[in-house]
Parts: structure tokens; sequence; C-alpha cells
């Protein structure tokens, strides 16, 4: 796609500008298996996995689309062009760099009945030959499911400047506040059964148990030729989270009838911040159908996380899906944690290719790793660590249309923190090696249509409350999965983007031995197939109709297995029309969500949190390009 291409916001499309089905986040929406948050069933941010144009960054804070062109989730062979990759999944966040024509774009969505009122303006122009700038703001209120209120704005800027045509640089600014984010409450029940249901448009939490956010994220990247061999990268970021203040609502022991015990939790500020970057060096060499690229690169962060002090307020028995207002109430709060985390990894790696025939690469890192933990104002605990990482892939093209590959990965990871229901809440868990061997095929089935299956495990300690409730590692969690993408463009006119993933989470160790828990992994669907279609007739003049299907297996509910929570499976449909007023480009958008209003209560892994699904919704776009 053309940089003017990208500039424009009135089309905008998850669907046509997706690769694959393993994860594409366009325009406020996520299309196929995976997004940053889960991948194979896992956490890539915790992975170390968050690029930034390709680059390692430490994502601490919210940032918005405003800012972030797209999100692109890398798995299996499209993963391997990134070097020294992690378990898991690499989610790759794309910046949207002003170009050299000037354009301003609006747009205004709106969402019932949850609530959704979202208005953004951004205007990009070239100042100069070498010089463009990008400037955005953004304005919303969104009423969650459940009720729940949050009212933001957001403003941000980015830059480019380029002197020659080899060599550029981009630094970038997002700053968000958020007035008003009241906690959705938290139901555990009380035993081997699931709530009753409830309306997921009243909302029972408390108006002011809320959640006021401060976002920032920012940084520069610098990128350019330095010789004719070798070319400079480098990225240096900030992201830093802050809530003023912090409640939990819980509603505990809720019984079959849906009364449960009402406390709620309130924690000072906390903070959340890191710099991060990486400086990379590669070198690509020719000879004849050979090419041989040599990366040299460090990456670093410095996090820094303020949580804890917290304290409870219990409010005797409330049933759930109630509206209930009660009156503030007085905390004494106690002495926060704090966590700093510095770590720096350099390596090295390779990558030879052969034209027409295949691939293969091999990466060695040296990561050290030093952690400082304990109370504010006392003398922390120390942790290090010193492993050496590495990767090795290979790629065979048996035939133009088909390719074969294979690679193992080394990681060190960080699992975040303990579940607000522990001893230990909130606390960031300590960083543990993990591996993933995976292989799989991409097979062209038709020019513009593109199959890719893969099969994976991925191996990690488990955490769990130990019989004293601390949240730590109790033994061995392995995924094996198969995963599927198809997509392309079967017909004229007919956009497919299809995904498969059959999981299978498993927990080993002393705590399944003594029966204490059971070995499936509670929260993690077993099945998940996703389904985007997108259609628009020779003679419809633009005008597209679209349709989605979601399914999620039934998974267990509990941690000793004695509980499911049913599967899930959700239609949506939709229709998009791009028109034109004069010099101005548009296009609105319709869409119907969860269209039969499926319920289902879903369950947040070993918290042994449930939360409703949403439920059916409407919604509506327009966008403009000036």
């Amino acid at each position: 796609m053309s940089p003017a291409a990208l500039a424009q916001r009135a089309n905008e499309n998850a669907v046509t500008a997706a690769e694959d089905a393993f994860g594409t986040r366009l325009a406020g929406d996520n299309v196929g298996l995976y997004n940053p948050n889960n991948a194979r069933g896992f956490n890539p941010a915790q992975a170390g996995n968050n690029r930034m144009e390709g680059l390692y960054w430490d994502q601490q804070a919210f940032l918005g689309r405003q800012i972030a062109r797209s999100t692109s989730m890398r798995v299996g062979l499209s993963a391997q062009s990134y070097p020294f990759v992690a378990p898991t999944g690499i989610a790759d966040t794309a910046l949207l760099i002003p170009d050299d024509k000037a354009s301003t774009s609006v747009s205004h969505e709106y969402r019932r009945p949850t609530g959704l009122n979202f208005f953004m303006l951004e205007a990009k122009a070239p100042l100069s030959e070498t010089f463009a700038a990008q400037l955005a703001t953004t304005l919303f209120q969104i009423r969650n499911d459940g009720g729940a209120h949050n009212d933001s704005w957001n403003i941000s800027s980015i830059l480019r400047w380029r002197p020659t045509d080899s060599f550029e640089v981009i630094p970038f600014g997002f700053w968000q506040r958020g007035f008003d984010g009241e906690a959705a409450p938290s139901v555990f029940t009380g035993g081997a059964y699931l709530p009753p249901r409830i309306d997921r448009d009243v909302f029972y939490g408390q108006e002011w148990a809320d959640r006021p956010i401060d976002d920032l994220n920012g940084g520069v990247i610098v990128r350019g030729n330095a010789t004719k061999n070798w070319r400079l990268q480098a990225g240096v970021f900030h992201s830093d989270a802050t809530r003023s203040k912090n409640f939990v609502v819980f509603y505990r022991n809720v019984q079959p009838t849906g009364v449960g015990s009402l406390d709620i939790l309130r924690y000072p500020e906390h903070s959340s911040y890191s710099t991060s970057g990486e400086v990379r060096a590669s070198g690509v060499f020719t000879d004849g159908q050979f090419r041989h690229t040599v990366h040299i690169s460090t990456r670093a962060r410095d996090t820094h996380r303020l949580f804890g002090g917290g304290a409870t307020v219990a409010f005797g028995t409330a049933p759930i899906g109630v509206a209930r207002a009660l009156p503030e109430a007085r905390y004494v709060l106690g002495v926060r944690d704090n966590d700093v985390v510095k770590q720096v990894t350099p390596g090295a790696s390779y990558v030879g290719q052969w034209a027409n025939v295949g691939e293969f690469s091999v990466g060695l890192q040296k990561s050290f790793y030093h952690r400082d933990y304990g109370k504010l104002g006392a003398a922390p605990a120390t942790t290090k660590s010193q492993p050496w990482l590495y990767n090795a892939t290979v790629a065979y093209y048996v035939t133009p249309k088909l390719a074969l590959y294979g690679s193992y990965t080394r990681g060190l990871e960080e699992f975040g923190t303990a579940p607000d229901n522990t001893v230990n809440a909130g606390e960031p868990l300590q960083a543990e090696l993990t591996k993933q061997v995976d292989a799989g095929l991409r097979y062209i089935i038709i020019p513009g249509v593109t199959f890719m299956a893969g099969v994976f495990e991925v191996s990690k300690p488990y955490f769990d409350r130990d019989t004293a409730n601390v949240y730590a590692v109790v033994g061995d969690l392995t995924h094996r999965g198969v995963e599927m993408s198809l997509t392309g463009r079967p017909l004229p006119g007919l956009t497919v983007v299809a995904g498969a993933l059959f999981l299978k989470a498993r927990v080993a160790g002393l705590p399944v031995d003594r029966g204490l828990i059971g070995e499936v992994v509670p929260g993690t669907a077993p099945r998940v197939l996703r389904f985007n279609a997108q259609y628009s007739g020779p003679t419809w003049r633009g005008f597209m109709i679209e349709g989605t299907v979601d399914h999620e297996g039934a998974q267990m509910a509990n941690r000793a297995n004695t509980l499911k929570v049913k599967s899930l499976t959700t239609m949506s449909v939709g229709a998009r029309y791009p028109f034109a007023v004069g010099k101005v480009r548009a296009n609105i958008r319709a869409q119907v969500s969860n269209i039969f209003d499926a319920f289902v209560w879903t369950v947040d892994g070993n918290s042994g949190r449930f939360a409703p699904n949403p439920a059916r919704q409407y919604f509506l776009r327009l966008a403009a390009d000036f």
C-alpha cells in the first residue's frame, strides 16, 4: 500500500489489509486469531515481543490508533523475518508516519447500547521538502459493558525529518487523560457453579470507585544507510502509565441466587513507566543467488513500578446485576511496593537466503537481568539472572507455491502481576526461562489466496495460588496447538480472512499430582474460530457488505476442573459505502455485532473472575478525508 493511501482514514479496512489470519488491528478493528495480549494462549508483551516499527519497546501505557497506524501479529513463518524473537509471537506496531502530501481527516463513531461517542481530528502536512508533521486529537465517551463510564481525551503528534533519501528521524508523542473510569465488578462464585444471568446493561458498581488515568508514550526512531552494505536503526521509547487512584469491586462467594459479599478494594496512586529501546546494525551481502544478512543488536529497558498499599472495605451482602448506590468509604491505605527492573541484552544473528530454495537463521543473545523489589523506603531484595538466549529457524521452498518452515526459540520472560484476589496482589512476577518449537507450511492455492498451517509447543513455568493464597510458580505449563490461516480473494469482489486454533493447554507439577488442581488450564479455549468476509459487486459502486463469525469452545472455569463455561458463537453483519462530496472522500460504515445477543459467562484464567460476554451492539462510523 502506498504512503499516500496509508495517510487516509476513509478507506481504512482491517480485513483487506490483513496479510494472514493471525491478527491485524486497524481502525479500531481486530481481525484474526490473536491480538497483542493473546497469542497461542499467552501474552506477547510479557514475553518481550512488542515491536515499534520493528524495534524493541517495553510498552506500559495505552497507545491509541491516532498515532499507531496498525498492529500485526507475527507467528510461525511470518515471525522468522524478525531477529531475536522470543516464544509466543511478535506484536509489531506501525506508526502513522506523515508523508509528503497534506491532508485532514475527521471521523466519528457511535455505538449503542453500551454507548460510545468517539470523535477524532487529525492533520498532516509537509512543512518543507525534508520535514513533515502530523497532529491528532480525540475526544471520546464510553459506557462499557456493564454500564461503567470512561471519558477521555488525547493528543498526539508525529514528525518526520528526511534530509536524504536514505536517512530519516521520526520523533513522536501520545498523551491520554481519562477523567472517569468506573471499575466494573469482579464476580467470584462460592462453588463449582456459574453465576445467574444478569442484565449486561446495568451498572452495579459504584460511581465513586473510578480509575483516573494518565497514559504517555513518546520516543524517537532514527534509521538510515551507513554504507552500501550496512543499515543502522535505533529507537528510544518512554512509556508511562499513572493511576492516581484505583478501585477493584469484588462480589465474593456469590451463590446460585446471585447474592454475594460485596468488598471494594482501593489502591493509592500506582505508576508504571519504562524507558527502553534498541540499537541495531544490519549488514547485507549478496553473492549470486545467495544473500547473507548479519544483525548486531543491543536492547535495553529500565522499568519502574509503584503498586500495592491497598485496603479493603466490606459492604455486606448484595446481589450481582442490581444497581445499588452506596456512600463512599474511608480507607486507611498502606505502604506501596517498589519494583525496578534493569535489563540489557546484546546479541547477534545471521540469516542466509538461497534464492527460490530456502533460508536459515541463527541468533544468540546474552541477557543481563537485574531486579530490585521491596517496600517503598525500605532496603530492596535483589535478584539477578544472566542467561544465554538463542533461536534458530529454517524455511524450504518446495515449489513456488509451497514453503515449509520450522524454528526453535529460548527466551526470558516476566509473567505480569499477581491477581487482585491473592495475598501478593499486584506484585510483578519474577522472570523465568521459556522455550518454543514450531513448524508448518504456507501454500498459495491460487494467486491471491494463501493457506498457512502450523503446529507449535510453548513451554513456560506455571503460576497459580498456592495453599497460602500466594501467587507463585507451582508447576510447568505447556501449550500445544495447531493454527491455520486462509486469506485472500477467492472470487472477484470477495475478501476472506479465516483462522482456526486448536489448543491443548496442560499443567504438570506437584499440585496436579496431589489432586489440588486439574491439569487443564482454566480460562483457555481449546478451540477458536474466526471468519471475516467482505463482498462488493462489480456494479455496486463501492458499496460493500461484511460478516463475521467468532467461536470459542467450552473451557474450564475453575482450577479443580469440575466446572466449565459453555462455548460461545457470535455473528456480526454490516455494510460500508464510500462516497465523495466535491473533493472530500468519505466512508460510512454500519454494523450489528452479536446479532442474536448470545450470553455466556467468561472466566479470567486462574483468578476465577467471571464476566459476561458483550451484548448485542449497534455501531456507526463516518470518516472523511479533506
